[in-house]
Parts: C-alpha cells; sequence; structure tokens
C-alpha cells in the first residue's frame, strides 16, 4: 500500500483486481474457484476498511491472480 494513499483510497482499487482476476478465472473455465475467490474478497471488503482488510483483499487478489495464470498456462500448446 503507498502510504501517502489512504485505505479508502486504495481498497476499491485492489478489490477491482480481484473482480477482473476472477472474470478472467471464470473465462477459463474455473467458475467454482472464481466463485470462492469472490466469495471471500466480498466479505473483506463488505467489512471494516482498515489496514488488515487492505492485507487480506491484496492477498485475495495475488492468489487469483496466481490461479488465473495458472489456468492460462494449462491452456497454452505445448510446443515441442
Amino acid at each position: 500500500m503507498d502510504p501517502e494513499l489512504t485505505v479508502a483510497e486504495t481498497l476499491p482499487r485492489v478489490y477491482r483486481r480481484v473482480l477482473d482476476a476472477v472474470g478472467r478465472l471464470e473465462q477459463l473455465g474455473g467458475r467454482q474457484e472464481a466463485a470462492r475467490f469472490r466469495s471471500v474478497a466480498i466479505r473483506v471488503y463488505s467489512g471494516p476498511w482498515d489496514p488488515a482488510s487492505h492485507r487480506q483483499l491484496e492477498e485475495v487478489a495475488a492468489r487469483t491472480e496466481a490461479a488465473a495464470r495458472d489456468r492460462e498456462r494449462k491452456e497454452q500448446p505445448r510446443i515441442a
């Protein structure tokens, strides 16, 4: 988190990252996994907007983005 910005300024951006990654997961066929990430993100985002919530949502964003990257790698054709 940028020390110059408040949690109220950064939390919506992190939540948007989660939603974008959730959308990618869904497009790649990971609907159940995406739903779990979305559920956790909603719970955190709906709670208090404090540094702990920011850290939690950053972790969810990172895990969701990693899951989407993993699925993308699995779908790429292998070149021999």
